[in-house]
Parts: structure tokens; sequence; C-alpha cells
């Protein structure tokens, strides 16, 4: 029988990491590749909390934006993990500049997720996959995503979006 650990919270280079033991773990390693590149300037900025949970999401809307990461995500590899922290912190990215060029309010849902969102953080996923040394398959793999990015299936809409988000978090 595995011994179940609690919920605890550390930092790394600012960004908070909430999950247990395991989480955090495998959290501080994604991280570590990531704080290399010229990149982690975009994920430090644009991603406060990175969190244990069920599915994966990022809430780009938080008073701390949240990368609420599930364990088919975190437990993969660290680089597949780290490729999938930068790829959130984009959308967080969308979300934050589409608010400031709001005066301040929510943006539309369409600055930072749907299609065309959804191109821009795989293409900076890929990039920086590339940079951590990520092979062909893997690299292929985020280009046929962005061929195809609506292949999660929930981006539809804004409305969609917020009620699928409310049935897992």
């Amino acid at each position: 029988m595995k011994f179940l650990t609690g919920i605890r919270t550390e930092a790394v280079d600012g960004i908070q990491i909430r999950g247990d033991d395991e989480f955090r773990l495998r959290t501080k390693d994604a991280l570590h590749m990531l704080m290399s590149l010229p990149e982690f300037a975009v994920i430090h900025d644009n991603v406060t909390v990175v969190a244990q949970g069920k599915r994966s999401g990022m809430k780009a809307w938080a008073a701390k934006p949240t990368f609420v990461v599930g364990p088919a995500t975190w437990r993969y590899s660290a680089l597949w993990y780290a490729g999938a922290i930068a790829h959130d912190a984009y959308h967080a990215k969308l979300y934050r500049d589409a608010r400031e060029g709001n005066r301040g309010e929510p943006p539309a849902a369409n600055c930072w997720t749907g299609s065309e969102a959804e191109k821009k953080c795989l293409a900076f996923q890929k990039q920086v996959l590339a940079q951590l040394g990520a092979d062909h398959k893997i690299i292929a793999h985020i280009e046929r995503c962005a061929e195809q990015p609506t292949y999660q299936g929930r981006n539809t809409g804004w409305r969609s979006w917020l009620d699928y988000l409310q049935r897992w978090w």
C-alpha cells in the first residue's frame, strides 16, 4: 500500500508548487529544465502557481494565474511536462496581454483560447521543446496538433469552455 502524503506548497524561483511530494518533485524537475531557457521569462511572468489536479488546464484569470496539472501530464516525462508548462503559460500570457489591452477588463475568450490562440501556444511549446532537445517524434506530435488545433474538443466558445472548467475545478 502506497503511503499518501498531504498537499504542501513550496516555491521554485517564485513559482508556487502545490501538491503531494511526488508532484512537487516532478514539477521542480520540469521547472529546472525550463529555467535555463530565455523563454522562462514568459513562464515566470505568467504562471504564479502550478497545482496538482485531476485534469490539466490554465486558470489565467485567477489573481494568481494557476496551471492545474493532471497526472497524465506530470507523470509522463519531465520534458513533456516542461513543454506543457510552457504551453499553458502562453495561454496565460495571451490572457494577460488581452486584459491589459482591454483596460483591465476580462478579455474575450478567443483572445486566449480557441484555434488561433492554441496555434500560438503550440508554437511556443514547440520552440521550448526543441531548445530542450526533444526528439523528432515529440516535435512532430506538436506539429500535428497545430494542424488541427481543436483537438481537445473544447474550443467552441467561451460558454462551453467555462462549462467544461466548472465541471472539473
